[in-house]
């Protein structure tokens, strides 16, 4: 009899203890899906602010990362890191914060020296968010996603397979956008001449295998046109 009190005791208490982690868990989620969702915010606040202050982009952080997240899914990656190039790719062109609306909203070719202020957005950007350590993935898209594969890109001149792979994405996307968006110098071209152009560029400008994603979803019709 006692040793049935007793194993009872036990699984009682073995029952509690159970319980107890449960619940501590189920605060402890509770409060990184709360920290995930501020920093989401926080990260999209951000885009909407950098869109803002270029008129003519609005909206293109938001639609890249949209782009860029579909490619990441398309070509196998997991949930987690899907969210992560999303939001990676949502402030890859933070560091336009830093140039003068005067270049941003130029309707006319960039001079020589204003394309190079211009160009140190990527820089600008990396410094920005090279603070947020426990995120060092984020800086790597604003620094390198205007590199190219032959290395004529900037602002490292890096090639092949010395571009880091979540920049790849977000230049496929980021020119796909540019492509297939209202400019002050033009109207959005057809889905059909961007992809042609994609195809042309793959290899030489843009990575080939993710340019081949990008276009299998424009073919599919995952691509919204």
């Amino acid at each position: 009899c006692i040793v049935v009190i007793i194993t009872v005791l036990v699984l009682i208490g073995l029952l509690a203890s159970y319980i107890a982690v449960k619940i501590k868990n189920r605060v402890l989620i509770n409060k990184q899906n709360k920290l995930k969702l501020f920093m989401q915010q926080v990260i999209r606040a951000f885009a909407k602010t950098i869109d803002g202050k270029d008129k003519y982009t609005n909206g293109h952080s938001l639609r890249v990362a949209e782009y860029a997240a579909l490619i990441a899914k398309e070509a196998g990656y997991g949930p987690e890191q899907v969210d992560e190039i999303y939001n990676i790719a949502l402030l890859h062109d933070i560091g336009k914060i830093s140039i003068p609306d005067a270049i941003l909203n130029k309707t006319e070719r960039l001079t020589e020296e204003e394309f190079a202020q211009m160009k140190k957005h990527t820089i600008n950007g990396y410094e920005i968010l090279s603070e947020i350590s426990i995120f060092p993935q984020i800086a790597l898209g604003a620094r390198y996603h205007h590199e190219k594969i032959n290395g004529t890109g900037y602002p490292s001149g890096l090639k092949g397979e010395e571009i880091p792979e979540i920049a790849k994405i977000i230049a496929v996307a980021d020119t796909f956008d540019a492509m297939y968006s209202t400019r002050p110098y033009r109207k959005k071209l057809s889905i059909e001449y961007v992809a042609g152009e994609l195809e042309r560029v793959a290899g030489e400008q843009l990575d080939k295998k993710i340019v081949d994603v990008m276009i299998g979803l424009i073919r599919s019709g995952k691509i919204q046109t």
